[in-house]
C-alpha cells in the first residue's frame, strides 16, 4: 500500500507557505530607501527653472538700479531667490535653513553664497558685498547648479 498524493502536496504547500513567511518578514522590516525629499519629483525641465530664477535676479538687480530696492533688501530677496532655486531642484525646505544646516545637507555653494549674504541682509551698516557683488554670486549659483 501506498502514501496518498495529498502528504507530499500538503508537505510541499507548507514548505512554500514558511518561504512565503521568511521573505515577506525580510521584506517589511528592510529599511527604508534613501531619498532626499519623501514625494519629490524633480522638475522635468531643470534648464528651464534655471531659466526662471537667472530672469528673477536679472529683476532684483534693475529694481535695485533703479533705486526701488535698497541694498539690504536686493540681499534679501537675493538669498531668498538662492535658497527657493534650490528647494525647486532638490526638494529640500531650504527656504528656513540656516547656515549650519545648509552645510549638513551637503550644499556647500548654497552655504557659502548665504554666508556671504548674510551681513548685507542683517547688518544695520551692509555687508561686504556691494548689491553688484551679491547678484553676481547669486548668479553663479544658479548657472552652476548640477
Amino acid at each position: 500500500m501506498g502514501y496518498s498524493i495529498w502528504w507530499p502536496l500538503l508537505g510541499a504547500a507548507l514548505l512554500l507557505l514558511c518561504l512565503g513567511a521568511v521573505a515577506w518578514i525580510w521584506i517589511s522590516t528592510r529599511p527604508p530607501r534613501e531619498t532626499a525629499v519623501p514625494g519629490f519629483v524633480a522638475p522635468r525641465n531643470p534648464e528651464s527653472v534655471r531659466a526662471r530664477y537667472l530672469q528673477l535676479i536679472g529683476g532684483i538687480e534693475s529694481r535695485h538700479d533703479a533705486g526701488e530696492l535698497g541694498g539690504r533688501d536686493c540681499h534679501l530677496e537675493l538669498s531668498l531667490a538662492v535658497r527657493t532655486f534650490v528647494y525647486e531642484m532638490t526638494g529640500l525646505q531650504t527656504q528656513r535653513m540656516t547656515l549650519a544646516q545648509l552645510r549638513t545637507h551637503g550644499l556647500p555653494l548654497v552655504g557659502d553664497a548665504v554666508e556671504l549674504l548674510y551681513p548685507g541682509e542683517f547688518s544695520a551698516y551692509g555687508g561686504q558685498l556691494t548689491a553688484s557683488q551679491a547678484v553676481h554670486l547669486a548668479r553663479g549659483v544658479v548657472q552652476s547648479w548640477r
